[in-house]
């Protein structure tokens, strides 16, 4: 009996040692399962994380290059517009002031003087100065679009390396704290995150391909759009010099053409001025014939009384003596002949009509078109002093005081300008 209960004392305690091995096993085997499942868990949590962040990179990353091009597609547009806009006026106001001279040359065709041809010519010489600083004004736009070109792309590009070395910074980070925590980790999960940090390195690898073809197409494009920039910019320059060329010679040919009717002008003034100073050359000439022949006329009838006063005397002093009637009828006969009288007109001048003590008189000659001469006939034959007098006259008057002088004269002219100078005062 005392065997017996050893032995079943001894087989007692050996199953309760299983008993109690099989639990520590077990309970190894939970604890093991449990740390494994924590591990995986803590991966998927740190995978997912990692994820998220790489995503969340990317989206960045990606907003960011959208919002980029879309700033820059916005700025080139604006840029495009305020060149075109900025060209369209230039265009406008060179089309204005082209349409202006041309109007003002209509007008000014039919009385151009030699003053008028010699601001003709310097406005000329303006305009050709204006639209040569224009153009150099073009070319120097031209450039600094150019110069604006290659600054933003270089902004662009630095701003792109920016990013790019942002990026890289960041993955390296990430991939030092990958390699931390590769550390604590059982060689099956080392294997799961070498596989990932593979597949995560590929995928870097294709952001930063995907990145440079990027910057490639974007650098391609802004290439393409400078370029057609340029020719757009060249096409308007071409037809601005077309324009203007077309512009120049037409005003070539207008001031031609106007030079050529002034020429006809001129001479046809000049050919009826000779012929009005060949008229008045005659009528001076047959005026100072018939003076002449007055004169002559005169100096014989004074003659002939100067013999008939001296014979009075003499018969005078003689009484005894008579004289011949037939001779003294012949000496009574010369005063029938133009009389002394009769030359008087010729050489008369008539007296100065006196101007009011209340007035004071004026240089008529600050009217253009009268002179010393015409202001003295003004003066002794019409009575006019001032030019309130000038004003208040009628054209009939003053023609009639200037006798034949008056063809030339542009009476309304002067009435004009002294009552302007009235008026002014």
């Amino acid at each position: 009996m005392g065997l017996s209960d050893d032995m079943r004392q001894l087989s007692q305690n050996l199953l309760k040692d299983y008993d109690d091995r099989m639990n520590a096993v077990v309970g190894i085997r939970r604890g093991a399962a449990q740390t494994l499942a924590e591990l995986g868990k803590s991966r998927q949590v740190r995978s997912a994380e990692q994820q998220q962040f790489l995503n969340e990179q990317t989206d960045e990353l990606r907003r960011n290059t959208a919002d980029f091009l879309k700033e820059m597609d916005t700025s080139h547009q604006v840029m495009a517009t305020e060149q075109r806009q900025r060209l369209g006026q230039h265009a406008s106001q060179l089309h204005r002031e082209t349409a202006s001279f041309l109007n003002e040359l209509d007008a000014a065709q039919q009385d151009v003087t030699a003053e008028q041809k010699q601001q003709l010519a310097e406005y000329m010489d303006e305009l050709r100065r204006s639209i040569n600083e224009m153009r150099s004004a073009a070319v120097d736009f031209v450039q600094e679009l150019d110069d604006a070109h290659q600054v933003m792309a270089t902004e662009q590009r630095q701003q792109l390396s920016e990013h790019a070395s942002g990026l890289h910074h960041e993955t390296a980070s990430f991939l030092n704290e990958l390699d931390a925590a590769l550390q604590d980790v059982t060689a099956e999960q080392k294997q799961q995150l070498a596989e990932y940090m593979d597949e995560l390195r590929r995928s870097i690898s294709e952001m930063r391909s995907a990145a440079a073809d990027f910057v490639q197409e974007l650098d391609d494009a802004h290439q393409v759009m400078a370029t057609e920039q340029r020719q757009q910019l060249s096409e308007q320059a071409d037809d601005l010099r077309r324009y203007t060329a077309d512009f120049l010679k037409a005003l070539d040919d207008a001031h031609r053409a106007m030079s050529v009717q002034q020429s006809r002008w001129l001479a046809a003034s000049r050919s009826g001025l000779a012929s009005d100073v060949a008229a008045m050359r005659d009528e001076a000439r047959a005026e100072q014939s018939s003076l002449r022949a007055d004169l002559s006329d005169a100096r014989q009838a004074w003659g002939d009384l100067d013999k008939l006063i001296q014979q009075r005397k003499t018969m005078k002093m003689e009484p005894a003596r008579p004289a011949p009637a037939p001779q003294v009828e012949k000496k009574v006969s010369v005063p029938q002949s133009p009389p002394a009288a009769a030359v008087l007109p010729a050489a008369e001048v008539l007296p100065a009509k006196a101007l009011p003590a209340s007035e004071t008189p004026d240089d008529l000659t600050v009217i253009r078109g009268i002179g010393s001469r015409v202001q003295q006939i003004l003066n002794n034959e019409a009575g006019i002093y001032t030019i309130s007098q000038l004003a208040g006259s009628t054209p009939e008057d003053v023609r009639l005081a200037l006798g034949g002088t008056a063809r030339l004269a542009n009476v309304e002219d002067w009435i004009a300008q002294a009552q302007g100078l009235i008026e002014q005062a």
